[in-house]
């Protein structure tokens, strides 16, 4: 089953969000996320969170739409609409509205695909990227002079990369030390593999805004 999660933070345009809910067999806004849903003109199947964020109107326009109050302060409503996806057995799931302007939201979101990674395939997608979870090695196709980031959220170590302008070769990774950001494909199929750790693939996701 595939769902898409509508976080309180600064989505992608509503025609990319639209798109998305169109493909997804199971929508749920986190908290705020009915915020965004509600002028997009989509409507999720649960709203989810510590009820915080959304608004008295949008609580009235989505009265007919379940509702899950989690009132849990040791995780973010978007950790609690994936822990409800995953308790459904989903196992793609795609997220907007995830990032904006704080950083520390921003952290706790990337930090997801460490607590959730392997238990689902998530996508993050914001205005004009999307972030994936690399589990041990990846490989699609791609056009020469994309440009593709490495981002290592703890120390990752065995990184090989083939077909990108920066050669990774049983190499480490890691924040402030070395990242591997906005690196250039040089063949129309990249191949990244990781012996250990937490490595995030960024993308442009060419989707039209």
């Amino acid at each position: 089953m595939k769902t898409l999660i509508i976080a309180n933070g600064l989505p992608p345009s509503a025609r990319v969000v639209r798109r998305l809910a169109s493909a997804a067999d199971l929508v749920i806004c986190a908290d705020g996320g009915a915020n965004h849903a509600r002028p997009m003109r989509i409507t999720p199947d649960f709203i989810i969170g510590d009820m915080d964020s959304i608004t008295p109107s949008t609580k009235r326009y989505y009265q007919r739409v379940p509702s899950m109050l989690v009132d849990d302060q040791d995780s973010t409503d978007l950790e609690k609409a994936i822990q409800l996806c995953v308790g459904m057995m989903c196992k793609s799931i795609d997220i907007v509205g995830a990032t904006g302007d704080r950083l520390d939201h921003t952290t706790g979101t990337l930090g997801c695909f460490k607590k959730f990674g392997k238990k689902a395939r998530l996508q993050l997608f914001d205005t004009v990227g999307v972030v994936s979870l690399i589990i041990k090695s990846i490989g699609f196709a791609t056009t020469v002079g994309e440009k593709i980031s490495l981002i290592p959220l703890e120390r990752c170590e065995g990184v090989t990369t083939h077909n990108l302008k920066y050669a990774l070769q049983n190499e480490n990774l890691e924040l402030g030390v070395r990242e591997g950001i906005s690196n250039e494909a040089t063949g129309r199929r990249v191949t990244i593999s990781v012996r250990r750790g937490t490595l995030l693939l960024y993308r442009f996701h060419h989707l039209p805004r």
